[in-house]
């Protein structure tokens, strides 16, 4: 019961409570306004901390107006450093008054006329701003900002920029010097920060530009120079900044990336050189900006994606959707086009790992094959000094089967077979046993095409003029010795059409060997032996030809080089290839087992010497040195000794002592 001191309390339903309809909120839309929009362009402005996007922003505005020629300076004003930008496009609002069109720049600050282009038009015309904010980002550079402008002969008018300062000037140009092109566009940050004077000094400003608008200065084609006024004596004082090159192979099969539902984007991708000890990087960028240097970092720097972080390929990949960040340029909203771009990357990054694989695989194989070389080079001394030596009995491989590439597999030996070449990386026919002459070494000179041309006139439709050069293929000869090599010559006129009537072709040979010319046509025969000692440099052997046509004379010349050692043919028979196999706590290194020649690339001591080249072909000399010795003088217990010796012999060259020459 209730206390009688205390007032009874019903309890309350809240569904039987009603709320008159006078009293319900209402929803109001309210727009968002700064409380001070000099804070907002300051945020802005102060977003941009790279000076050398800041000057990229300014070219690329030069770009966007159609500019062929940018003229960058770097010169003293007033003691103080100062970056100008000329260029000839076809200014800020050329359809306005300049000194309507200036102000209308400093009223419109964060609206810009690009933001109405569709993301086809953006991909086309190579535009990424359309913020209108990139001028302001000058103040991560410098002091002041002074943008002159002219538009068919008319006044000049100046707008006058200041870092942290919320007005700006409009004034006519009071300047003696100027430009004399009826049209022009010329952009000056005055009082560089001296912090900035590393960043954007020309050496370093043409690298970034390079790489920044590659896109841009790819698809315009204008010419972008940069001049030194401040550099003096033997100093470098100009600079053409020209696209960065990628200096990988081309993969042509991989031009778009199909987004569905969003504009397709732009792929450029090159394969990082197998022989080229670097790691390429591939960009993603907008409308021919880089906004991201490095898209294996694109879901964040903890999980680099495969394959762009292995290293293997360079190139650029340009999706003309991208809402980029408006101050830095850097960095992009993760939003719809990128979800469906991200999806479709995914994609293309299945097909490129099994082509890196695929490369991966043909690189270890180059390694192996570098590695044999070497060790079949060390040993031709030994196998001309000591002939006593009886090296292993090698066979060369099955002819490929019918269908396959025959010159890259017919007859290529395992062993004796890489002596021919020395360092040729040609492809190889089956020679005699314990001998593979490369394919080019024929005595068929038919066999010896002549390389392409760009362009050959049509003969019928323009007859050949008189004779005034003449081309040889190949451009060089390698010859083993005793064997064979044929040589054509053709006889070409001014514009690089044969000249076939009339010709008389004479050939000459200096140095030893045979020749046997037949007209355009002739085959050198290297000799058997070369006489002297090991040491001997090599003779001098060219092959003159000459071509007659009336009063019409050419000459040119090619060189034979002889491959082989002195008083031996150029093979070095018995010397196979090293048969990687893992056997993990085995204390063998080396072993003939199989008729081929093992090596334990589990073992410490190649584990120590694996990561440098260099150091792996000399522990793999050593253990063939320790193979052929058993081979020869071996007793039981002796390949034990031997093993000792080499483990020495690893550990003494990684420590610096002095290696065998």
């Amino acid at each position: 019961m209730p206390r009688p001191d205390r007032p009874s309390i019903a309890p309350l339903c809240y569904s039987s409570l009603t709320v008159p309809k006078s009293a319900r909120p209402t929803t109001r839309q309210v727009r968002l306004r700064p409380q001070n929009p000099f804070d907002l362009i300051r945020l802005l402005a102060r977003s941009q901390s790279d000076p050398r996007k800041a000057v990229a922003e300014l070219v690329q505005n030069s770009l966007d107006a159609g500019a062929q020629r940018i003229e960058i300076e770097w010169f003293n004003e007033q003691g103080a450093r100062a970056l100008r930008i000329w260029d000839d496009g076809e200014g800020v609002f050329p359809e306005l008054e300049r000194e309507d069109a200036l102000r209308r720049i400093a009223k419109t600050i964060g609206h810009s006329h690009k933001l109405d282009l569709s993301p086809s038009q953006r991909r086309d015309q190579m535009v990424l701003g359309k913020y209108g904010i990139g001028l302001i980002g000058f103040w991560s550079a410098g002091g002041v900002l002074e943008m002159k402008s002219r538009v068919e002969g008319s006044k000049v008018f100046v707008l006058r920029l200041r870092e942290d300062r919320a007005t700006a000037e409009v004034f006519p140009s009071r300047s003696r010097k100027l430009a004399e092109e009826a049209t022009f566009t010329e952009v000056t940050i005055k009082h560089v920060h001296v912090g900035a004077f590393s960043k954007i000094r020309p050496p370093r400003l043409q690298a970034f530009l390079a790489n920044e608008l590659r896109g841009q200065l790819l698809e315009r084609g204008a010419v972008v120079r940069i001049r030194d006024r401040v550099a003096r004596g033997r100093a470098r004082k100009e600079f053409i900044v020209e696209p960065r090159p990628y200096l990988g192979a081309p993969l042509e099969e991989w031009r778009e990336l199909d987004v569905p539902g969003f504009e397709t984007a732009r792929v450029e991708l090159y394969l990082v050189p197998l022989e080229e000890e670097r790691d390429g990087v591939v960009a993603l960028a907008c409308g021919g900006t880089v906004v991201l240097d490095d898209i294996a970092e694109i879901d964040g720097i903890d999980v680099p994606r495969a394959p762009w972080c292995e290293g293997r390929l360079e190139g650029v990949i340009d999706f003309p959707e991208l809402h980029v960040a408006p101050g830095s340029r850097r960095g992009f909203a993760h939003d719809e086009p990128v979800a469906a771009f991200l999806a479709a990357l995914e994609r293309l990054e299945r097909e490129l790992v099994e082509r890196v694989a695929e490369e991966r695989a043909r690189r270890a194989e180059r390694k192996r094959e570098n590695v044999t070389r070497e060790i079949r080079r060390a040993f031709r001394s030994v196998a001309e000094r000591l002939p006593e030596y009886d090296f292993f009995a090698v066979q060369p491989k099955a002819t490929a089967p019918e269908g396959r590439d025959a010159g890259a597999a017919e007859g290529t030996a395992e062993g004796a077979g890489a002596g021919a070449g020395d360092d040729d990386d040609v492809e190889a026919t089956r020679g005699t046993p314990g001998e593979v002459i490369p394919a080019e070494h024929t005595d068929d000179p038919a066999s010896t095409p002549f390389p392409p041309r760009a362009s050959e006139p049509d003969e019928h439709l323009f007859p050949p003029g008189p004779l005034a050069q003449l081309e040889l293929a190949p451009k060089r000869l390698r010859v083993p010795l005793g064997a064979s090599r044929g040589v054509r010559a053709r006889a070409l006129d001014a514009d690089g059409r044969p000249v076939r009537d009339d010709v008389v072709v004479t050939w000459r040979l200096e140095g030893p060997g045979e020749l046997t010319p037949d007209g355009p046509r002739a085959v050198y025969r290297a000799p058997d032996v070369l006489e002297g000692s090991v040491d001997a440099e090599p003779p001098t052997i060219r092959i003159h030809v000459r071509a007659t046509q009336a009063e019409h004379t050419t000459l040119a010349t090619i060189e034979v080089k002889l491959t082989g050692g002195p008083g031996r043919s150029g093979a070095v028979p018995g010397i196979p290839d090293p048969h990687p196999v893992r056997a993990p706590g085995e204390p063998w290194r080396s072993r003939w087992r199989d008729d081929r020649w093992e090596v334990n690339e589990a073992h410490r001591d190649y584990l120590v010497v694996a990561d440098v080249e260099a150091h792996r072909v000399q522990y793999l000399i050593h253990l063939f040195a320790k193979e052929i010795v058993l081979r020869n003088f071996g007793r039981p217990g002796d390949d034990e000794n031997l093993e000792r010796m080499v483990e020495v012999l690893t550990h003494l060259d990684r420590k610096g002592g002095r290696r065998p020459g």
